[in-house]
């Protein structure tokens, strides 16, 4: 059961807005990213409530999870892919053949991207960078990030790293431009999101604020179920400062039904000829609602106000020179050290005040991960493979893992305020 809201309202969008919504027969089954939802149900869209709903949701989601006893091996690997897209076949690093389907520009997003059709007759998504400085580093980052956040049991998009052939592919294929050949890049697959957004409004991309979900917590809910929400979030907060993820957008963070929804809760209409679940005013759709960050690209590196690919992107020397936290603040209170992107707006927390049990909770997390965890996410990351310039940007694993721990210990040596 989700606590009660003291900001409970009518759902608010016009009667004309929902009339002109047709009515289908059944409901969707949501899955988890990388897997199939079940073929008996179409596939939700997104769940439409009501704002304060929406912010109910949101306080009461799951923020984490015990991953259990994750092996080295088993972060190497990454979670299991069972999505008929054929990519299973190639994270052991055998190359992957991907016919060229369509530029980059056309998907959306500045990051060097395309689509391309597998051996089994699916069009995927590939992010690629070539062998530059000035290559696309979020091919390393999300994958050192999403693994780093799957071992500590907080919830991100799984990302895969694939040596991609792609074939009749044009020589640039961001704008599709010039003469085709086959090409080899080192690139990340994400599937797509199986489980349907939860927003309150025609938008599957709301995502959340950070300072939304801290306001929540504080607002909603109270006694033992606040405490723990208030140390997962910190703790949360936290990782997001150890990682330096400051392009830190509400459509980069995810709010979304994990469980199936209840089909007497609500209706399925159909929008822009796409099936939206339209959550019945006063009714709970979803039992199982969960908060996640869907985009690490902008990791591992030095977070700033403009996201710079070659310094706030999987770059060794600016992320082991950011400190965790800012110096002590009056009555031991203490704030991370996070400059956010100008583009993530209000609400994205900069500098963050982290509590004493986010932190004693997510240095917990921190010590189960051994060296050779560690070594794992790093070799996943193919951190080998990061452009040399003389420097220790392009650094090899046992770099990385001494910079992480050094930060490790500096969540280690600090004691903050409740």
């Amino acid at each position: 059961m989700l606590a009660s809201s003291s900001v409970s309202k009518a759902f608010t969008r016009p009667m004309s807005f929902l009339a002109a919504l047709a009515l289908p027969a059944v409901l969707a089954t949501p899955g988890v990213a990388g897997q199939p939802a079940k073929a008996d149900k179409p596939k939700v869209a997104f769940v439409l409530v009501d704002k304060a709903k929406r912010l109910e949701y949101l306080a009461n989601a799951t923020i984490w999870s015990d991953p259990g006893n994750l092996t080295p091996a088993a972060l190497r690997a990454g979670s299991p892919l069972h999505d008929g897209s054929g990519v299973e076949a190639a994270l052991n690093g055998t190359p992957f053949p991907c016919t060229f389907a369509e530029p980059g520009k056309t998907l959306g997003g500045a990051s060097k991207k395309f689509s391309c059709t597998t051996k089994a007759g699916k069009t995927i998504r590939v992010k690629f960078t070539e062998a530059s400085k000035a290559g696309n580093r979020e091919v390393f980052a999300t994958v050192a990030a999403s693994r780093l956040m799957w071992a500590l049991g907080f919830t991100s998009h799984p990302v895969y790293p694939i040596a991609l052939q792609c074939l009749d592919c044009p020589e640039d294929p961001m704008s599709g431009d010039g003469p085709r050949a086959t090409r080899t890049y080192v690139a990340t697959y994400e599937p797509r999101w199986t489980d349907p957004a939860l927003v309150d409004h025609a938008d599957r991309d709301q995502g959340w604020r950070w300072a939304e979900l801290d306001s929540a917590i504080d607002t909603a809910l109270s006694g033992e179920l606040q405490a723990r929400q208030r140390k997962y979030f910190d703790a949360l907060t936290l990782a997001g400062v150890l990682l330096q993820h400051g392009d830190r957008k509400p459509e980069q963070q995810r709010l979304s039904c994990l469980g199936p929804l209840q089909d007497d809760a609500g209706s399925i209409r159909q929008m822009d000829d796409n099936p939206v679940f339209v959550e019945t005013p006063g009714a709970t759709a979803c039992p199982s609602p969960a908060v996640s960050v869907q985009d690490l690209g902008a990791t591992f590196g030095g977070a700033g106000s403009a996201s710079k690919g070659s310094t706030a992107k999987m770059n060794l020397h600016e992320w082991a020179e950011k400190p965790v936290f800012l110096k002590s603040a009056p009555g031991g209170a203490c704030h991370g050290y996070l400059t956010v992107s100008m583009a993530a707006g209000e609400g994205s927390l900069p500098n963050p005040r982290i509590g004493e049990a986010g932190r004693l909770f997510l240095l917990d997390r921190l010590r189960r991960l051994t060296d050779a965890h560690l070594t794992a996410i790093f070799d996943a990351a193919r951190v080998n493979l990061l452009p040399q310039d003389g420097d220790a940007e392009g650094a090899g694993v046992a770099a990385w893992v001494a910079a992480f721990k050094a930060k490790v210990r500096q969540i280690e040596e600090r004691t903050c305020a409740p």
